[in-house]
C-alpha cells in the first residue's frame, strides 16, 4: 500500500513539474512575442521634436561690424542672408575646405603659442585657416599680431569674440572643483560650435585644444584633403576611456534615446561601447584632436536630436558630461565604419600624453618631442598605439587607420 502511494506521489510531482515547465515556457513565449510585437509597432519620435530653436543666452560678436548676436542652438540659413564676414589676419583663405578651431583664454597663451608653432611647421605645405574663439581676453592687438606672426603670412587667422553666460550654471552640480568655464567648454564643443556662422563657410572643422601638439619629422599630408577624398565624416587620433564619475547616468540616458527613436544598438556600437554585462565601457574618441564634417553635428537629424536632448537635460553642467562621450556614443551608433578614420600618420601630444606616428620607433619619436619641449625635466607618457589603456580599449584599431 505504501509503495502504491509513493508511486502515486511521484507521478503527481512529475505532472506538477511538467505543468510548471509548460506554464513557464508559455509565459516566456508570450512575453517575448509581446516584446517583438511592441518593437514591430514602435512609433519613433520625430527627431525635429527634440529640437527647440531658442535664442540662447550665449552671444557672439562680428569682428568687422562689432555687432553682437544671440547664439541659436539651431543654425538656419535664411534667404538672402549674407555670409559671415571674418577679420582675417595675415591673408584671406584661399580655400574653405577646412578650418582649425581653438577655444582659448589668456592663461592658455603659452601653450597656445607652442600649439600654433607646431601647427605651422606640420602644415607648412598647405596652410589652413585658424579661428581662435575667446571671451575678450585675447582681444589685445599685440597678442593677436604675435600669434599671427607665429603662423606666418600664408596662414589666415581670425579671432571670434564670444560671451558665455552664468545662467547655464545650475545649482546642484556634482563636480564643484571644476571652474564654470570648464562646463562652458564642454557645451561649446558638444553643441554650440557647429552652429556658429563662421563654420557655415567651411566643409570641415579641426578642433584642437590649446594643449594639443602635432609633431613629426616633416610636414604632413593635409587631413582635410584626406577626408574629402575618402568622403569621411569624422577623424580622430587617440582613443581613451572616460572616468566613470564623469558619465553618471549617460548610459541609461542614451539607451532611452535609442528606445524613443525605435533604434537597436548598431554593430559598431556593440563592438565599442558595452562593457561587462551591459555596462558601459566608457571608451571615447580623444576629442582634443578631432576633425568633423561641419554638417555632421549640425544637420544630421538624429545626431542633432541627441545633442539637443543632452543639452536640455542640463547634465553637461550637473554631471560634467563632456563632448567626448556624448559624441562617441552617437557616432558609433549612427555613422558607418568606413566614414570614421583614425589618423596615425603623425605624432600627437595632449598635455603630457603622446602617441608616435605608426611605424616610427620610440627613440626617434622622443627626439621629435624634444624639438617641441627641450626641457629635460619634463616627463611625458607614451600611449602605445595611441590607446589608453594600452590593452582592452575596444575603440583601439577598430576604425580604418591612415598611416605613413
Amino acid at each position: 500500500m505504501k509503495r502504491v502511494r509513493h508511486k502515486y506521489t511521484n507521478r503527481r510531482r512529475c505532472l506538477y513539474s511538467t505543468l510548471c515547465f509548460i506554464i513557464g515556457c508559455s509565459v516566456l513565449i508570450i512575453k517575448f512575442s509581446w516584446y517583438d510585437a511592441q518593437r514591430s509597432i514602435c512609433l519613433p519620435k520625430n527627431p525635429d521634436d527634440e529640437i527647440i530653436d531658442r535664442q540662447d543666452e550665449w552671444q557672439y560678436q562680428n569682428g568687422i561690424t562689432g555687432q553682437w548676436y544671440h547664439w541659436r542652438t539651431v543654425y538656419k540659413r535664411r534667404n538672402n542672408q549674407t555670409e559671415w564676414r571674418a577679420n582675417w589676419l595675415n591673408a584671406a583663405p584661399k580655400s574653405y575646405l577646412g578650418v582649425i578651431v581653438y577655444l582659448a583664454t589668456f592663461g592658455d597663451l603659452k601653450s597656445l603659442q607652442t600649439s600654433l608653432t607646431q601647427l605651422s611647421r606640420m602644415l607648412s605645405n598647405n596652410p589652413r585657416p585658424v579661428a581662435i574663439f575667446h571671451e575678450d581676453d585675447l582681444s589685445n592687438n599685440d597678442i593677436q599680431q604675435s600669434l599671427a606672426q607665429i603662423l606666418g603670412n600664408s596662414t589666415p587667422l581670425t579671432f571670434e569674440h564670444i560671451k558665455f553666460s552664468n545662467i547655464s550654471i545650475q545649482p546642484g552640480r556634482l563636480h564643484r572643483r571644476w571652474a564654470p568655464k570648464y562646463f562652458h567648454m564642454c557645451r561649446f564643443f558638444t553643441l554650440m560650435l557647429p552652429n556658429h556662422p563662421l563654420l557655415t563657410l567651411f566643409s570641415y572643422y579641426w578642433r584642437l585644444d590649446t594643449h594639443s601638439y602635432v609633431f613629426g619629422g616633416q610636414p604632413i599630408e593635409d587631413p582635410f584633403e584626406i577626408m574629402q577624398k575618402r568622403k569621411t565624416q569624422y577623424a580622430f587620433t587617440m582613443a581613451n576611456r572616460d572616468n566613470e564619475v564623469h558619465t553618471i547616468g549617460l548610459w541609461t540616458f542614451f539607451h532611452q534615446f535609442l528606445q524613443d527613436h525605435c533604434l537597436k544598438p548598431s554593430k559598431n556600437f556593440l563592438k565599442t561601447q558595452p562593457g561587462w554585462i551591459d555596462s558601459y565601457s566608457t571608451a571615447i574618441f580623444f576629442t582634443n584632436l578631432a576633425i568633423a564634417n561641419v554638417s555632421l553635428f549640425r544637420d544630421h537629424p538624429l545626431i542633432r536630436a541627441w545633442l539637443h536632448r543632452v543639452d536640455r537635460s542640463g547634465s553637461i553642467y550637473r554631471y560634467r558630461w563632456g563632448d567626448a562621450p556624448v559624441h562617441t556614443l552617437i557616432l558609433t551608433q549612427l555613422i558607418p565604419r568606413n566614414q570614421i578614420l583614425r589618423l596615425r600618420y603623425f605624432g600627437y601630444m595632449h598635455r603630457n600624453e603622446y602617441v608616435c606616428a605608426k611605424g616610427i620607433k620610440d627613440d626617434l619619436c622622443k627626439a621629435q618631442i624634444k624639438t617641441v619641449f627641450p626641457d629635460p625635466n619634463l616627463i611625458f607618457y607614451n600611449h602605445p598605439g595611441g590607446c589608453n589603456p594600452s590593452f582592452g580599449n575596444p575603440l583601439c584599431h577598430y576604425y580604418p587607420e591612415i598611416t605613413l
